[in-house]
Protein backbone atom coordinates (compact mmCIF):
# COMPACT_ATOMS: atom_id res chain seq x y z
CA UNK A 1 0.00 0.00 0.00
CA UNK A 2 1.38 3.49 -0.81
CA UNK A 3 1.62 5.92 2.20
CA UNK A 4 -0.83 8.21 0.05
CA UNK A 5 -3.54 5.71 0.62
CA UNK A 6 -2.67 4.96 4.05
CA UNK A 7 -2.50 8.44 5.23
CA UNK A 8 -6.55 8.53 3.10
CA UNK A 9 -7.69 5.44 5.61
CA UNK A 10 -5.77 6.34 8.86
CA UNK A 11 -6.32 9.36 11.22
CA UNK A 12 -3.95 11.29 11.15
CA UNK A 13 -3.41 11.03 15.33
CA UNK A 14 -2.88 7.21 15.03
CA UNK A 15 0.04 8.15 12.53
CA UNK A 16 1.71 10.59 14.13
CA UNK A 17 1.72 7.42 17.39
CA UNK A 18 2.90 5.05 15.17
CA UNK A 19 5.54 7.29 13.66
CA UNK A 20 6.46 7.39 17.42
CA UNK A 21 6.11 4.01 18.78
CA UNK A 22 8.45 2.79 15.85
CA UNK A 23 11.09 5.30 16.23
CA UNK A 24 11.10 4.50 19.80
CA UNK A 25 11.42 0.92 19.79
CA UNK A 26 13.75 1.23 17.03
CA UNK A 27 15.98 3.43 18.96
CA UNK A 28 15.58 1.12 22.04
CA UNK A 29 16.49 -2.14 20.21
CA UNK A 30 19.85 -0.27 19.15
CA UNK A 31 20.38 1.03 22.75
CA UNK A 32 19.93 -2.69 23.98
CA UNK A 33 21.68 -4.55 21.32
CA UNK A 34 24.76 -2.19 21.05
CA UNK A 35 25.46 -0.82 24.57
CA UNK A 36 27.60 -3.82 25.99
CA UNK A 37 30.01 -3.53 22.70
CA UNK A 38 30.03 0.64 22.27
CA UNK A 39 31.34 0.71 25.98
CA UNK A 40 34.28 -1.80 25.16
CA UNK A 41 34.74 0.18 22.12
CA UNK A 42 34.52 3.84 23.74
CA UNK A 43 36.62 3.20 26.74
CA UNK A 44 40.12 4.92 27.00
CA UNK A 45 42.79 3.10 27.30
CA UNK A 46 44.50 3.02 31.20
CA UNK A 47 46.97 5.16 32.44
CA UNK A 48 50.54 4.22 31.90
CA UNK A 49 53.71 5.40 32.70
CA UNK A 50 54.80 5.93 29.06
CA UNK A 51 51.63 7.36 28.33
CA UNK A 52 50.63 9.30 30.99
CA UNK A 53 47.59 11.36 29.14
CA UNK A 54 46.25 8.88 26.81
CA UNK A 55 43.94 9.72 24.07
CA UNK A 56 40.24 8.34 23.74
CA UNK A 57 39.97 5.69 20.85
CA UNK A 58 39.37 6.72 17.48
CA UNK A 59 35.80 5.56 17.04
CA UNK A 60 35.04 7.72 19.94
CA UNK A 61 35.97 11.13 17.87
CA UNK A 62 34.32 9.73 14.34
CA UNK A 63 30.89 8.51 15.91
CA UNK A 64 30.46 12.60 17.26
CA UNK A 65 31.36 13.85 13.77
CA UNK A 66 29.17 11.76 12.20
CA UNK A 67 26.63 12.48 14.62
CA UNK A 68 27.14 16.51 14.30
CA UNK A 69 27.20 16.48 10.78
CA UNK A 70 23.82 14.30 10.42
CA UNK A 71 22.17 16.41 13.47
CA UNK A 72 23.19 19.91 11.44
CA UNK A 73 22.00 18.86 8.24
CA UNK A 74 18.67 17.22 9.27
CA UNK A 75 17.99 19.99 11.45
CA UNK A 76 18.71 22.43 8.19
CA UNK A 77 17.05 20.32 6.03
CA UNK A 78 14.22 19.54 8.38
CA UNK A 79 13.24 23.41 8.81
CA UNK A 80 14.01 24.26 4.94
CA UNK A 81 11.54 21.52 4.40
CA UNK A 82 8.75 21.98 6.69
CA UNK A 83 9.42 26.05 5.37
CA UNK A 84 9.04 25.42 1.63
CA UNK A 85 5.86 23.04 2.15
CA UNK A 86 3.97 25.57 4.80
CA UNK A 87 4.43 28.19 1.90
CA UNK A 88 3.05 25.59 -0.40
CA UNK A 89 0.05 25.17 1.47
CA UNK A 90 -0.78 28.93 1.68
CA UNK A 91 -0.21 28.90 -1.70
CA UNK A 92 -2.96 26.25 -2.69
CA UNK A 93 -5.22 27.56 -0.04
CA UNK A 94 -5.35 30.61 -1.53
CA UNK A 95 -5.73 29.39 -5.43
CA UNK A 96 -8.10 27.20 -4.25
CA UNK A 97 -10.28 30.10 -2.46
CA UNK A 98 -9.33 32.24 -6.07
CA UNK A 99 -10.46 29.44 -8.30
CA UNK A 100 -13.98 28.80 -6.49
CA UNK A 101 -14.83 32.81 -6.04
CA UNK A 102 -14.19 32.92 -10.06
CA UNK A 103 -16.31 29.60 -11.08
CA UNK A 104 -19.18 31.43 -8.94
CA UNK A 105 -18.72 34.67 -11.10
CA UNK A 106 -18.41 32.94 -14.07
CA UNK A 107 -21.48 30.72 -13.49
CA UNK A 108 -23.61 33.99 -12.60
CA UNK A 109 -22.71 35.50 -15.70
CA UNK A 110 -23.03 32.47 -17.69
CA UNK A 111 -27.12 32.41 -15.91
CA UNK A 112 -27.51 35.98 -17.75
CA UNK A 113 -26.63 35.30 -21.06
CA UNK A 114 -29.39 34.76 -23.15
CA UNK A 115 -30.57 31.30 -24.32
CA UNK A 116 -30.21 32.07 -27.63
CA UNK A 117 -26.54 32.74 -27.41
CA UNK A 118 -25.70 29.04 -25.89
CA UNK A 119 -26.55 29.90 -22.19
CA UNK A 120 -27.74 26.29 -21.31
CA UNK A 121 -24.54 24.91 -22.77
CA UNK A 122 -21.89 27.15 -21.29
CA UNK A 123 -23.66 26.49 -17.71
CA UNK A 124 -23.18 22.99 -18.16
CA UNK A 125 -20.22 22.98 -19.15
CA UNK A 126 -19.20 24.48 -16.08
CA UNK A 127 -21.52 22.15 -14.00
CA UNK A 128 -19.15 19.72 -15.99
CA UNK A 129 -15.95 21.34 -15.36
CA UNK A 130 -17.19 21.32 -11.17
CA UNK A 131 -17.87 17.73 -11.23
CA UNK A 132 -14.21 16.47 -13.02
CA UNK A 133 -12.62 18.74 -10.24
CA UNK A 134 -13.99 17.88 -7.18
CA UNK A 135 -15.33 14.09 -8.08
CA UNK A 136 -12.29 12.91 -10.03
CA UNK A 137 -9.13 15.63 -9.63
CA UNK A 138 -9.35 15.80 -6.31
CA UNK A 139 -8.36 12.14 -5.36
CA UNK A 140 -5.87 12.58 -7.35
CA UNK A 141 -4.65 15.42 -5.81
CA UNK A 142 -5.01 13.47 -2.70
CA UNK A 143 -2.83 10.57 -3.72
CA UNK A 144 0.24 12.79 -5.09
CA UNK A 145 -0.87 12.32 -8.84
CA UNK A 146 0.29 15.64 -10.09
CA UNK A 147 0.55 14.22 -13.96
CA UNK A 148 -2.95 12.97 -13.77
CA UNK A 149 -4.45 15.89 -11.89
CA UNK A 150 -3.19 18.08 -14.86
CA UNK A 151 -4.33 15.84 -17.41
CA UNK A 152 -7.92 16.38 -15.95
CA UNK A 153 -7.19 20.02 -15.25
CA UNK A 154 -6.88 19.78 -19.71
CA UNK A 155 -9.71 17.90 -20.40
CA UNK A 156 -11.95 20.09 -17.98
CA UNK A 157 -10.76 23.44 -19.73
CA UNK A 158 -11.24 22.38 -23.00
CA UNK A 159 -15.17 21.51 -22.07
CA UNK A 160 -15.59 25.07 -20.85
CA UNK A 161 -13.49 26.51 -23.53
CA UNK A 162 -15.39 24.81 -25.75
CA UNK A 163 -18.70 25.71 -24.99
CA UNK A 164 -17.52 29.44 -25.07
CA UNK A 165 -16.52 28.90 -28.38
CA UNK A 166 -19.60 28.29 -29.47
CA UNK A 167 -21.38 31.11 -27.27
CA UNK A 168 -18.96 33.53 -29.27
CA UNK A 169 -20.13 31.87 -32.79
CA UNK A 170 -23.79 32.58 -31.48
CA UNK A 171 -22.92 36.02 -31.13
CA UNK A 172 -22.60 36.36 -26.62
CA UNK A 173 -19.93 38.59 -27.19
CA UNK A 174 -22.71 41.17 -27.81
CA UNK A 175 -23.81 40.62 -24.36
CA UNK A 176 -23.55 42.66 -21.25
CA UNK A 177 -21.94 39.91 -19.31
CA UNK A 178 -19.51 38.47 -21.57
CA UNK A 179 -16.83 40.50 -20.63
CA UNK A 180 -16.84 39.27 -17.01
CA UNK A 181 -17.88 35.51 -17.83
CA UNK A 182 -14.33 35.61 -20.17
CA UNK A 183 -12.25 37.24 -17.56
CA UNK A 184 -13.92 34.82 -14.79
CA UNK A 185 -13.22 31.93 -17.15
CA UNK A 186 -9.54 33.00 -17.49
CA UNK A 187 -8.89 33.81 -14.07
CA UNK A 188 -10.44 30.37 -12.97
CA UNK A 189 -8.20 28.48 -15.52
CA UNK A 190 -4.99 30.46 -13.60
CA UNK A 191 -6.02 29.86 -10.14
CA UNK A 192 -6.60 25.90 -10.96
CA UNK A 193 -3.24 26.24 -12.50
CA UNK A 194 -1.36 27.59 -9.56
CA UNK A 195 -3.44 24.96 -7.20
CA UNK A 196 -1.83 22.01 -9.26
CA UNK A 197 1.58 23.27 -8.64
CA UNK A 198 1.46 22.99 -5.25
CA UNK A 199 0.66 19.18 -5.91
CA UNK A 200 3.96 17.31 -4.50
CA UNK A 201 6.04 16.33 -7.30
CA UNK A 202 9.11 13.76 -7.62
CA UNK A 203 11.63 16.19 -5.94
CA UNK A 204 9.24 17.06 -2.89
CA UNK A 205 9.19 13.28 -2.21
CA UNK A 206 13.08 13.37 -2.35
CA UNK A 207 13.26 15.92 -0.20
CA UNK A 208 10.89 14.29 2.37
CA UNK A 209 13.13 10.78 1.94
CA UNK A 210 16.40 12.60 2.22
CA UNK A 211 15.35 14.51 5.25
CA UNK A 212 13.97 12.03 6.85
CA UNK A 213 17.22 9.26 6.11
CA UNK A 214 19.46 12.65 8.12
CA UNK A 215 17.07 11.99 10.43
CA UNK A 216 17.23 8.31 10.81
CA UNK A 217 21.04 7.81 10.91
CA UNK A 218 21.30 10.70 13.43
CA UNK A 219 19.06 9.19 15.79
CA UNK A 220 20.60 5.73 15.41
CA UNK A 221 24.11 7.34 15.36
CA UNK A 222 23.46 9.11 18.86
CA UNK A 223 21.51 5.48 19.66
CA UNK A 224 24.06 3.55 19.66
CA UNK A 225 27.23 5.30 20.22
CA UNK A 226 26.31 6.35 24.08
CA UNK A 227 28.29 5.23 26.60
CA UNK A 228 26.34 5.70 29.50
CA UNK A 229 24.33 3.41 31.87
CA UNK A 230 21.84 1.09 30.25
CA UNK A 231 18.68 2.34 32.07
CA UNK A 232 19.44 6.31 32.00
CA UNK A 233 20.49 5.57 27.79
CA UNK A 234 17.22 4.12 26.97
CA UNK A 235 15.26 6.76 29.10
CA UNK A 236 17.20 9.38 27.27
CA UNK A 237 17.07 7.70 23.70
CA UNK A 238 13.41 6.92 23.95
CA UNK A 239 12.69 10.92 24.47
CA UNK A 240 14.70 11.78 22.00
CA UNK A 241 13.38 8.84 19.15
CA UNK A 242 10.20 10.65 20.46
CA UNK A 243 11.00 13.78 19.42
CA UNK A 244 11.84 12.67 16.71
CA UNK A 245 9.11 10.43 15.70
CA UNK A 246 6.45 13.83 15.44
CA UNK A 247 8.79 15.41 13.63
CA UNK A 248 9.12 12.92 11.11
CA UNK A 249 5.47 12.47 10.90
CA UNK A 250 5.28 16.59 10.74
CA UNK A 251 7.33 16.33 7.30
CA UNK A 252 5.45 13.99 6.27
CA UNK A 253 2.31 15.46 7.06
CA UNK A 254 3.04 18.70 5.63
CA UNK A 255 4.51 17.19 2.61
CA UNK A 256 0.55 17.31 0.91
CA UNK A 257 -1.51 20.25 0.79
CA UNK A 258 -4.42 18.25 -0.19
CA UNK A 259 -3.65 15.16 2.30
CA UNK A 260 -3.90 14.84 6.39
CA UNK A 261 -5.54 16.30 8.76
CA UNK A 262 -5.17 20.20 7.65
CA UNK A 263 -6.28 19.09 4.05
CA UNK A 264 -7.71 21.72 1.77
CA UNK A 265 -10.93 20.81 0.69
CA UNK A 266 -12.74 21.54 -2.97
CA UNK A 267 -14.93 24.49 -2.37
CA UNK A 268 -16.46 24.38 -5.51
CA UNK A 269 -18.62 21.72 -3.93
CA UNK A 270 -19.87 23.98 -1.67
CA UNK A 271 -21.07 26.62 -4.45
CA UNK A 272 -24.83 26.20 -5.36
Amino acid sequence: MRYAEFAMTVPPLVQALLSVVLTVGISVVLVWACHRQLLVLSEEPKHSADDPTPEPPAAYYLSGRIIQVTSLGFVFLFTFTVGQFMLNARSADNATVMEAQYFYRALASAQELPADVGRDRVVEALSEYRTIVVDQQWPLMERGDSRGAFDLQTMASTIVGASLGEALDMGAADTPNWDILATSVDEMFTSATDRLGDVPRHHAVNLVFTALMLGIVSLAMTAIFQPARLGMNIVLIGIMAAVYGILFYMVVELSNPFQGSGALTPLLDSLP
